[in-house]
């Protein structure tokens, strides 16, 4: 498996880090600590699942980007509050996370098959 990495992704990930160091620290300035925290919560468990399912799609980054956080904010609290109904809602938010990372990895497997 040979890894290339051209300047243009190479651009994506450096604006992509600046974005998410940005966001961290205006929301502990603005909140502080918890502030911080939340604002890496809600990107970890709301937008990181849909930005890898929508990475197998012809989609550029910033669409991507924006598409992972509206879609999450809506389709990621629906399934752990409907897990939640059966089970404790700690544990039906880390199931929801493992169940949406296992719909990306299968995604990009049955893409990788019909390629």
């Amino acid at each position: 498996m040979k890894l290339q990495i051209d300047r243009e992704n190479i651009e994506n990930i450096q604006v992509g880090s600046l974005l998410i160091i940005a966001v961290i620290v205006f929301f502990y300035f603005i909140l502080g600590l918890q502030g911080a925290l939340s604002a890496l919560g809600i990107m970890v468990f709301f937008v990181l699942p849909f930005y890898f399912l929508l990475g197998k799609f012809n989609l550029r980054e910033d669409e991507k980007l924006a598409f992972s956080f509206f879609i999450g904010a809506g389709i990621f609290p629906a399934i752990a509050y409907w897990l939640g109904i059966f089970i404790s809602f700690r544990l039906s938010i880390f199931i929801t996370f493992i169940i949406l990372i296992a719909a990306a990895y299968f995604l990009n497997r049955i893409k990788k098959k019909i390629s």
